[in-house]
């Protein structure tokens, strides 16, 4: 990927062209993105409660519920009449609407000498007598169907219920059809005010709409301001921006073409790509300045960052791609559709930043203040890396108490778990003084709240609802739930029947029940019009509705009073009848939690995937293990938070994670690489963490500041889950920065990384690994390893490796080049004892223990050794302990053959020396 992305610098003017054009096509699509706010996309797909929902429906029609709310001191009186009738038969006109319910609609129930009368409770004209008009007011008070339903007990509020069936486009139109009905009926003495699904709906898309324009943009500003601050430069400001502007077109684009809505779930992808891809625009930013500080031309700077961002920069984008991949596997459409945007945007912003950054760099001058002046060394700038280094030692001499504040901490924010709730509550997603909840309380207050849902009672069998038994524990389940307090209103077919039986004895409310002959209940539905039962009994009455409303919006509270409906139907019908609850409202809250704990349980697999991926590219499980510690902290804090705070867990808080872990992520890979590399460098873990720190500690610290500040300006949102992700996201950025300065120094701190992609780039002979004594048995792959434990050096002609009387622990095996074993005699000249060449090994005992070498090597050639210290065989032996052991066989090989050789010299030297000293005693002849 080096390759290709310096290819891009090498030929700008192609790079800037392809990302031109491909901006150009995507940006054209934008406009085709479709605007969903559908209740379709919140419930679980393939749910077998959402298809009893759907044959709910096709049986009693839409529970789409809008409630026209006429307020009068008198609403029986002719003006306050005819804005009903006048709104009912307009509204009756307007597409989509399937049934309107009102005074002016309804049938009236009444007993005339023995006979049931079931005419128009209101004829086609108002009636302006008093006489008629006191007839419809006693009338309609005592009605069972009507009273909380339509009218209120004492007359002062009526409604006109509007149920309505209609697509995604719908809700927005036919809520301005409905506000400018009422405002042309509008007169002194009336409030009128529509509230149901359609306007809450509407009012939550343009809550949306509001914030994505003004507080969003103000939020990226704020940010932007920080970055600029902190760098002092423009291109640290502007070039994320660039970059994440691009990846919101790119993004958007694709969504219009793959056919992906704009929803209350992928609206926040745009938001997403701003605080999590521009962090590695930041992370490039900031080598590139310190490569230029440190004197490299721009090209140079440009190449050499590239060269070390792009594994880290893979590695980030890989594993925070993976975990919102997992979304698609989930059953809520909108939860999908979110985990297919906000991939395709994250892949977007990764192919726009690798390319995008390096060819604006190169456009960009290098600031003023980045020159340093002719002769002038290189010394760190700004307060960050003395406090880096600062930070360094105070975490390895206080690792204990570090470790204490973390447990206690971690422990503080599992207490908090305890009292985290799963509740999804639309209704509170609103201030408590916006007018969508003002609303909603003097509806609830003054008739009957306009949250609907159905309970459908299945008899099993044909004319089943006309068993008294099974009414009489519809009417039972009615008077249940108006004990409750909970319930506003319900209407069934029940309460026709109790009424039409009161009216057949004269009104005598001692007979409003449930008559004990099925033959009389038949007769008395027979006499009632299709239209008036169509919606509480099916065809062939086998079934039975009752359409319930309230004002409870919590989907906890919703499920507490649902089990105790369940409970008390359990225990009240006939067993072969069953009883239950549906509706749009109930799959929506049941949707919203289920998804509110499927992004708070995929954080499971997320971090098993990234565990994965880094145990792969560091080539230990420990490091994979390790490198989770600094990502799950920040959100098992927030959590705690939000249990210690009472903010519910809904589908915008378990979105603070989502972030949480794409930022902790971006950091700890950069983190994890950059010390592997000054491992490397300087072979100390210590000055490793230092380096590390100075070299990472600016970026994170920026990063963090800024996109605290930019979600900290969310809480200034009127939308309260936008304030909660604000406040929450803003703090858990704070956290992670901690978490990342503190935690991963001191767990890289004893950590030796090998990185996959060192291992391949390691260039290491073959003919060297199958021919030296020293890597015997090993692969060319466990000889790279070797390598990058133990390290490599360089040395040119004439460049000592060690000298006589020195101690040194360290084996050496030559990979190419040669070296000359001499020794310098008591005449000056040097003894040559050997010539080593390449896959000669040399120092074979001082691995061992500290030995004093015996003789100088100096190198003849351009020379590279492989170095192994004690140390390194210690890394060695820990981390791949199966490649230890053919390397310490081969150690004690190499040791053994090197004492049978020294062995067998000294045999031939001393039996020379007996020869010579025999020779002496020979007698003259």
């Amino acid at each position: 990927m080096t390759r290709l992305l310096h290819w891009v610098v090498d030929h700008p003017a192609i790079g800037a062209a392809l990302l031109a054009g491909v901006s150009l096509v995507l940006a054209s699509q934008v406009v085709r993105i479709e605007l969903d706010t559908s209740a379709e996309s919140f419930m679980v797909e393939n749910d077998p409660a959402r298809a009893f929902y759907d044959e709910a429906l096709r049986k009693f029609g839409s529970d789409n519920l809008t409630v026209v709310l006429v307020k009068a001191d008198d609403v029986f009186a002719v003006p306050a009449l005819q804005a009903v009738k006048r709104l009912s038969d307009a509204l009756e006109r307007l597409d989509g609407v399937t049934r309107v319910e009102s005074l002016t609609t309804v049938n009236n129930v009444r007993g005339d000498d023995g006979t049931l009368n079931t005419d128009p409770l209101i004829g086609p004209k108002i009636p302006t007598d008093a006489a008629a008009l006191a007839r419809i007011r006693a009338d309609a008070l005592s009605n069972r169907v009507l009273v909380h339903n339509l009218v209120s007990p004492d007359a002062r509020a009526t409604a006109v219920v509007v149920y309505t069936a209609g697509t995604a486009h719908f809700n927005r139109a036919f809520t301005v059809q409905v506000d400018r009905l009422i405002a042309q009926v509008a007169a002194p003495g009336l409030r009128i005010f529509q509230m149901g699904e359609p306007f809450s709906k509407t009012t939550y898309a343009s809550y949306i709409e509001r914030d994505q324009l003004t507080l969003i943009p103000l939020s990226i500003a704020v940010l932007l301001i920080v970055l600029f601050l902190a760098f002092r430069t423009l291109e640290a400001m502007l070039i994320p921006l660039i970059t994440g502007v691009l990846s919101i077109v790119w993004t958007v684009g694709l969504m219009a073409v793959l056919g992906i809505p704009l929803n209350a779930m992928t609206a926040a992808v745009p938001s997403l790509l701003i605080a999590i891809g521009f962090t590695e625009d930041v992370h490039m930013i900031a080598v590139y300045e310190e490569l230029v500080e440190r004197g490299s031309d721009k090209l140079t700077a440009i190449r050499t960052m590239l060269a070390e961002s792009s594994l880290p920069l893979l590695v980030t984008s890989a594993t925070t791609v993976l975990g919102f991949v997992t979304l698609v596997f989930t059953n809520v459409t909108g939860l999908v559709q979110f985990g297919w945007a906000s991939s395709i945007g994250l892949t977007a912003n990764f192919i726009i930043t690798m390319m995008g950054v390096p060819l604006l760099l190169l456009l960009w001058p290098i600031p003023r203040r980045l020159h340093r002046p002719a002769g002038e060394t290189h010394a760190p700038r700004g307060v960050i890396p003395p406090l880096m280094h600062w930070l360094a030692g105070f975490i390895v001499r206080r690792r204990r108490m570090v470790w204490l504040l973390t447990a206690l901490i971690t422990a503080g924010s599992l207490a908090g778990w305890s009292a985290l709730r799963v509740d999804t509550d639309f209704m509170s997603y609103f201030p408590e003084r916006s007018e969508i909840r003002q609303r909603a309380q003097e509806l609830h207050a003054s008739l009957a709240g306009s949250v609907t849902f159905y309970l459908v009672v299945d008899t099993g069998m044909e004319d089943g609802v006309k068993n008294p038994r099974v009414l009489r524990a519809i009417a039972d389940l009615q008077d249940y739930m108006a004990r409750t307090g909970r319930i506003d209103a319900s209407v069934s077919v029940a309460d026709y029947v109790r009424t039409m039986n009161r009216e057949m004895h004269a009104g005598d409310r001692a007979f409003e029940t449930i008559p004990d002959s099925p033959d009389l209940i038949a007769q008395y539905l027979l006499l009632l019009e299709g239209k008036d039962l169509a919606k509480y009994v099916d065809f062939n009455a086998s079934t039975a509705n009752i359409v319930v409303r309230h004002n409870v919006t919590s989907s906890f509270e919703v499920s507490k009073l649902l089990a105790g409906i369940e409970q008390f139907a359990a225990a009240t019908f006939p067993r072969n009848v069953r009883v239950r609850a549906t509706g749009e409202t109930i799959l929506v809250n049941n949707a919203a939690d289920y998804m509110a704990v499927n992004e708070f349980t995929s954080f499971g697999s997320t971090l098993l995937i990234i565990g994965i991926i880094h145990a792969l590219l560091f080539m230990s499980v420990r490091a994979g293990g390790l490198s989770l510690v600094p990502n799950v902290l920040p959100i098992v804090a927030s959590f705690g938070i939000m249990g210690l705070l009472r903010i519910p867990l809904n589908t915008g808080t378990a979105f603070v994670a989502t972030v949480a872990i794409g930022i902790a992520v971006d950091d700890t890979v950069h983190h994890m690489v950059t010390y592997n590399r000054q491992l490397n460098l300087h072979n100390d873990q210590t000055k490793a963490m230092v380096a590390t720190l100075e070299a990472e500690g600016r970026p994170i610290i920026y990063v963090s500041l800024a996109l605290a500040a930019g979600f900290f300006v969310l809480m200034f949102s009127s939308f309260v889950p936008t304030r909660q992700l604000g406040f929450l996201s803003g703090v858990v950025m704070l956290l992670a920065m901690v978490a990342e300065l503190v935690l991963t120094p001191l767990l890289m701190h004893s950590t030796r990384l090998v990185t996959l992609w060192n291992v391949l780039h390691v260039k290491m002979p073959r003919d060297v690994v199958r021919s030296s004594p020293l890597l015997r048995g090993l692969s060319t792959w466990e000889a790279r390893k070797l390598v990058l434990l133990g390290g490599l050096r360089p040395l040119r002609a004439g460049d000592y490796l060690v000298r006589k009387g020195e101690a040194g622990n360290e084996l050496y095996m030559v990979v190419s080049g040669r070296l000359r074993a001499f020794d310098v005699g008591a005449d000056g000249r040097e003894v040559t004892f050997r010539e080593l060449g390449s896959a000669s090994v040399i120092g074979e005992v001082a691995v061992l223990g500290d030995r004093v070498r015996s003789a100088h090597v100096v190198a003849e050639t351009d020379t590279e050794v492989l170095v192994i210290s004690d140390a390194a065989l210690e890394r060695i032996q820990r981390r791949f302990p199966f490649t230890a052991a053919k390397l310490y066989r081969n150690i004690a090989a190499v040791l053994s053959e090197r004492l049978r050789d020294q062995t067998a010299a000294r045999t031939l030297a001393e039996g020379a020396q007996r020869a010579e000293e025999g020779s002496r005693f020979v007698l003259p002849q």
